[in-house]
Order: structure tokens, then sequence, then C-alpha cells
């Protein structure tokens, strides 16, 4: 954790703009972050502040989502990105819920809305299709590479397959993949699954 403190001056305009968020999103942000650290048990019992420096120095990708996340703050943005710079192949747009999780530095995500707990893998475009785009549900994965575009719907706790192409809509509870997507198994058959999307 001292490497941390020794390097969290460069954090400080950053930690000046969570603490001007409003409770609302400071809640998204937190929860932005505990979706970061899922895998990470050792910061579990460290403080909110502590967390959302570890994820701001460790992911690049988390940087994207504060920054989305503040995104009516622009001139706090800019003074941000000075001393921690995002990453330059992520784009985030659209009305997006608590939990978004980034994995790589190459994603494009344009939903019109996405739920709680959208986890996207790196390759991943979400976009515009004869000027409609994607509404998606809570508790959804989409793996690395896939393209989701087009006036769809996704339903609640879905996991879309490494290299799929959807251009309709998905039901709930499902695993996807292909191209053209289609459903290769509930997620009722594999409960385990449920624990990696929500």
């Amino acid at each position: 954790m001292m490497h941390l403190f020794l390097r969290q001056w460069r954090f400080a305009i950053n930690d000046l703009a969570y603490f001007m968020c409003k409770k609302p999103l400071r809640d998204t942000v937190d929860h932005d972050v505990s979706r970061y650290l899922h895998w990470t048990p050792k910061m579990k019992n460290e403080s909110k502040l502590t967390r959302f420096n570890y994820c701001l120095y460790h992911y690049v990708e988390f940087r994207n989502v504060f920054y989305f996340r503040i995104r009516r703050h622009r001139f706090l943005i800019g003074l941000c990105n000075l001393f921690s710079k995002a990453a330059d192949g992520v784009e985030i747009g659209g009305d997006i819920g608590e939990g978004l999780y980034v994995s790589h530095r190459h994603a494009v995500i344009f939903p019109e809305k996405a739920g709680k707990n959208l986890r996207i893998g790196p390759g991943v475009v979400i976009g515009k299709n004869r000027g409609k785009s994607p509404r998606i549900g809570d508790n959804v994965f989409i793996a690395a590479n896939s393209v989701v575009v087009g006036d769809i719907h996704i339903g609640d706790n879905v996991i879309i397959g490494a290299g799929s192409i959807v251009t309709k809509d998905l039901p709930s509870d499902g695993v996807y993949a292909g191209n053209p997507v289609k459903l290769i198994r509930r997620m009722e058959d594999e409960p385990e699954w449920y624990a990696e999307i929500q």
C-alpha cells in the first residue's frame, strides 16, 4: 500500500472531484470501484478513498469510467487528465447504471441506456445502427470483440460470448454467442455464472 500513498499526490484533483460529487453520484462511483475490486479481496476493508485511489492507479480504464461519471464537470476532467491520463482507446456515452466495469483499454460503449453491473471486455463496440442504440438490462457481460448495435434490447442476466455480433433482441437469463448470435445456454443451467455478472 505504501506505493499507493507515495503516488497519491497524482490523484489529488481526482479526490477533489470525487468529494465534489453529490452523494448519489458518489455512491455510483463507489459501486463502480466495488466492481473493479471484486477480484481484489485485500482491498475489501480499506476506506472508500483508498479504494478509489487504488483503482485510479491500477486500472487506467477506471479513469475513463470516473471521467464519464463526472462528465458535466469538464474543467475538473481536464485537470484530472493532466496527472492521471485516461486510456485513449475507451469511449463511453449514453445512460449507464452503477457498476460499470471496462476491462481493457480498447472499447466503444454508447448504449441508449444500460442498467447496473455492465461488464465490458476488450474490443467491444456498442453503438448505433440507423440512428438507434441498444438498450441493455442489469447484470450483462459482453465479452471480447463483440459488436452490439441497433435498436435492440438485451435483457437482464445475460452473457454475450467473445466475437459475437448482436443485431437482435436477447431475452433475459441466457448465454449467447456467435455470428449471428444465438442462445447457447440458459443461465439457470450454470448458476455459478450469476456471480460473474452481479
